[in-house]
């Protein structure tokens, strides 16, 4: 019989693929990289270019206790060359799609608070996936097609507009918008306190 888990299961991992080999390079905000014998959250994905060439570097946090003891017990950064990483091979879980999986783009204060997020979720209205009017003042709205994406690129321009601070994606399956952000709120506040999910 399979022992119970110690921990509650987050939210941020409801609905995960098994554990798939895929290119290093193709592994995204809200898998679980199965790394250093421990599964780590990947919470920010970023491209960058050092005196040593284009790096990859992957912002992560252990799922669980035995994780963070395997690793560390906060969140900490991973690079990796780009050029090795188009030929490594690494063993993730995924997030599967679900209407009720909210994307947020969450943003940490300099204590590493959780400062505020925006959200995205597949299906919901978009202006991002409407088509552009002539006029700014007009709205038009159309079904989310990837929220996912939505968030990693608002991710990725709050990166660029406050480099110092950090920027999280986080999945969470909730019914509403405030339940999200609540579940972001926690989740964030665990990490920085406690060092895990």
């Amino acid at each position: 019989m399979p022992a119970t888990p110690t921990t509650p299961v987050s939210p941020l991992l409801t609905d995960m693929s098994g554990a798939l080999t895929q290119m290093r390079l193709a592994v995204r905000p809200g898998d679980v990289l199965h790394a250093y014998g421990a599964r780590l959250l990947v919470l920010n994905t970023r491209f960058g270019t050092t005196e040593y060439g284009e790096r990859q570097e992957l912002s992560v946090v252990a799922v669980s206790h035995e994780d963070a003891r395997a690793t560390w017990f906060h969140a900490w950064s991973m690079g990796l060359d780009v050029e090795y990483a188009r030929r490594e091979s690494a063993t993730a879980e995924s997030p599967q799609p679900s209407t009720r999986r909210w994307w947020l783009a969450v943003s940490l204060d300099d204590k590493r608070r959780f400062s505020g997020a925006n959200g995205f979720r597949d299906g919901s209205d978009c202006t991002i996936c409407a088509p552009r009017p002539l006029d700014p003042a007009r709205r038009e709205y159309e079904p989310c097609r990837n929220a996912h994406a939505h968030a990693w690129n608002q991710i990725g321009d709050l990166d660029r507009i406050a480099p110092g601070r950090r920027h999280y994606v986080l999945g969470p399956i909730a019914e509403t918008w405030e339940q999200a952000r609540e579940i972001a709120a926690e989740t964030c506040e665990r990490i920085r306190t406690v060092g895990h999910l």
